[in-house]
């Protein structure tokens, strides 16, 4: 079984125009010469629009994906507005789109923790809509192990529900000091049997702070999404990292994820994905060029086995 632990469906109403225009505003400087962010911010998301789950199905079978698991994210707090549709009729979607594609789709709930009724938002995701897990996004602007966040876990261990924290760097108006793995230390330490994933394994800078915290602790997973970049550039490094990673926490406790999001844009050849699950499939023989040895067990558990444990599907 194959399952991608991060991944997302979106829609442009799904998410605060401030932060598409911010979007848009770092799409207009990333080249010399600079763009106006009013022409591009209309067309911010939009071909990776897929509310009804067609595009994202399509990519699946081609890439041979068995089951995969959207993230959403709460910008609203940071943004100091709702999307045009907002948080919990986005969840609402989610849960539709279980029901449409049973075994084969599943969401995590989000919220910021800062809103009034986080919990309140949080029961109705797992209890009314069957949601699977609770996904946090610090770089909005709190600490994992803030008090705010804590009735959040606590629920979670009631429930027996993993939580997924983004553990990369982020881009304005997102905060970074937020997102460093580091910060899950201390949440490790309140809560020993919390289920805790570290998505993107703190990819970049951060990569093996997330080891030295996923290791220190026997419920936290290092989760791939993302990761295809370094993999796609450079094949010999990512075994190399990849191997690190399983030496020092075990196969068992590292996720296959893509952090894929679906749409016109990724449509047919236009998609990486089938690439992404290629280099899981080809790592025993692949890795040997380089002197990696990985065996058929542990990749099996990182494409889908581990997953399903923390799913419990």
């Amino acid at each position: 079984m194959i399952i991608d632990m991060h991944m997302h469906i979106w829609a442009q109403e799904y998410i605060p125009s401030k932060m598409r225009y911010s979007w848009a505003r770092l799409a207009a400087n990333r080249k010399f010469p600079f763009r106006n962010p009013d022409d591009i911010y209309p067309k911010v998301s939009v071909n990776y629009s897929d509310p009804q789950g067609t595009y994202t199905m399509a990519e699946m079978e081609q890439a041979g994906i068995d089951v995969s698991v959207s993230m959403l994210v709460d910008y609203s707090v940071l943004c100091g507005e709702e999307a045009e549709v907002p948080l919990v009729k986005v969840m609402e979607s989610y849960s539709q789109l279980q029901e449409t594609y049973q075994n084969r789709f599943f969401a995590f709930a989000t919220v910021d923790p800062r809103r009034e009724n986080a919990v309140e938002i949080l029961e109705y995701g797992i209890k009314e809509l069957g949601l699977k897990g609770l996904k946090l996004y610090p770089g909005a602007g709190f600490y994992p192990a803030d008090e705010v966040c804590l009735p959040l876990y606590e629920k979670c261990l009631e429930w027996n529900i993993p939580v997924t924290y983004h553990t990369s760097t982020v881009q304005a108006p997102l905060i970074q000091r937020f997102t460093h793995p580091i910060h899950i230390s201390d949440v490790q330490s309140l809560y020993p049997d919390l289920q805790i994933i570290l998505a993107h394994a703190g990819k970049g800078h951060w990569w093996k702070d997330a080891v030295s915290i996923a290791a220190a602790h026997p419920n936290t997973y290092l989760e791939l999404s993302m990761w295809s970049d370094i993999a796609f550039k450079n094949m010999e490094d990512f075994h190399r990292k990849l191997a690190f990673m399983r030496d020092s926490v075990g196969a068992h406790k590292i996720l296959f994820a893509s952090d894929n999001c679906a749409g016109a844009a990724t449509e047919d050849s236009k998609s990486w994905l089938p690439r992404w699950v290629q280099v899981f499939k080809n790592l025993p023989e692949a890795a040997k060029q380089f002197d990696i040895h990985f065996t058929q067990e542990e990749v099996d558990l990182i494409l889908g086995e581990n997953g399903r444990r923390l799913l419990k599907i």
